[in-house]
């Protein structure tokens, strides 16, 4: 159950992101709005067990937040500073909890550029998650 809780921790800490955007969560039906808005995704690593003992180790996510900005013409200023906000929001040093699960930001989100889509322009963000599992 720590992956999933750490996905809570990670989806109710984006609601909380001010100005809001609609967002498309993994696995749940969505229609794209006309305007912009925000994609969430995760990739799970392998697991790293820093200790012998079988009752702790650490889940390594990477959450991916994708901007998807309308192509209007007027750039990709608008988008990249959405990106930023959120880069920010999840900043180096963040703690997450959910239960007694506790998820940290060991490094700072990377933006990794714009992609041009046929109706879209989308500024990834990954952002490194490790969680602490005891059990």
């Amino acid at each position: 159950m720590s992956i999933l809780k750490a996905q809570i921790a990670v989806e109710k800490h984006l609601e909380t992101l001010s100005p809001s955007l609609p967002t498309a969560y993994e696995g749940v039906n969505f229609e794209p709005p006309a305007t912009t808005y925000q994609r969430l995704q995760y990739i799970i690593n392998s697991p790293t067990d820093p200790t012998f003992g079988k009752y702790f180790h650490r889940e390594n996510l990477q959450v991916q937040i994708f901007v998807c900005a309308p192509l209007d013409g007027t750039g990709t200023g608008t988008a990249i500073q959405r990106a930023e906000l959120i880069r920010n929001h999840f900043e180096k040093g963040t703690t997450l909890t959910e239960d007694s699960v506790k998820c940290h930001v060991l490094r700072t989100p990377q933006i990794t550029g714009t992609i041009v889509t046929s109706d879209r322009l989308v500024v990834p963000i990954l952002i490194p998650l490790t969680v602490e599992v005891y059990s």
